[in-house]
């Protein structure tokens, strides 16, 4: 069976997001079939499981359960000899970072710049700060559902550019992207309304820094504007804090959600992150209407 008969799911807000009790990851590793847990991220978007004690074995074997695994572009931040983990890390070794120490700050969605963008993220807490580095999560399906009717046949009509580049450009002391990288990441154009492969179920999609330009509209300044108030104010309305415990492992659906990291205490606290991302299919666009 793909989850124990004692598996309780507990809702970790109004918005968002349940916690997994009675349950091993690892036995569900072993069972070899993703059937209900597509079903069970799909409904509440966020998972999260208390107290998992995952090698980066298991990790890419869960990955690979939900899908194949997606490379992050940075190889240079990936866990040695497990390209699929990229580490999320503050810590130094013989004078070398482990980890990225900056990455997946400012609300967004992954890997949007993609042209298959991460259909699921999976993070894994192997050290965590005590005080800070929170996760926090959006749901742009509460959003869209809050919407008016208008606005949404409106957004239907209107395309986004991503530009890996453009993001990466933003970075401080970052060092030059390689031209594999580049070739890697070319600009690519999603619908903001998209509907959902499994469920059907009609959303929200902005990425983040990465969205640089609005395609199909009169106003091309204006919506873009309006894209990011609607970003924002996801942000606001349908948000949940989550707060890291040793050896939780969060696992959520791209399609529909926006996160960001939070900032600590970098100089006297450890943080060290196991990622990895399932790749998705190329954003199924809504109907216009």
């Amino acid at each position: 069976m793909a989850y124990a008969s004692c598996a309780t799911f507990q809702p970790l807000s109004n918005s968002l997001g349940a916690e997994v009790t009675n349950f091993d990851v690892k036995h569900y590793i072993k069972s070899g079939s993703a059937d209900k847990f597509h079903d069970e991220v799909c409904e509440y978007q966020l998972l999260c499981f208390r107290n998992q004690k995952l090698a980066a074995c298991d990790l890419i074997s869960l990955t690979k359960l939900l899908g194949p695994p997606l490379p992050h572009v940075l190889q240079q931040y990936s866990l040695s000899g497990s390209p699929e983990i990229y580490v999320l890390s503050n810590i130094v070794e013989n004078e070398k970072p482990i980890g990225n120490p900056r990455e997946g700050f400012g609300w967004h969605t992954d890997l949007a710049y993609m042209r298959k963008p991460a259909a699921y993220t999976i993070l894994y807490g192997v050290e965590v700060p005590e005080v800070g580095a929170d996760t926090l999560f959006a749901s742009l399906y509460k959003m869209w559902d809050w919407m008016v009717d208008e606005e949404k046949s409106y957004i239907r009509k209107l395309r986004g550019r991503y530009s890996y580049l453009k993001l990466y450009e933003q970075r401080e002391n970052a060092e030059p992207l390689t031209e594999a990288q580049k070739q890697r990441t070319p600009d690519v154009i999603h619908p903001f309304a998209r509907i959902h492969p499994k469920s059907g179920r009609e959303g929200l999609y902005i990425g983040g820094d990465d969205f640089v330009a609005v395609e199909g509209s009169n106003e091309p300044e204006h919506d873009f504007d309006r894209i990011w108030s609607l970003f924002h104010d996801t942000t606001v309305r349908f948000h949940y804090n989550h707060k890291w415990q040793p050896n939780d492992l969060l696992i959520w659906d791209n399609r529909g959600l926006i996160h960001t990291a939070t900032d600590y205490d970098t100089k006297n606290s450890r943080r060290l992150i196991w990622r990895t991302s399932v790749e998705g299919e190329e954003p199924i666009a809504s109907k216009l209407t």
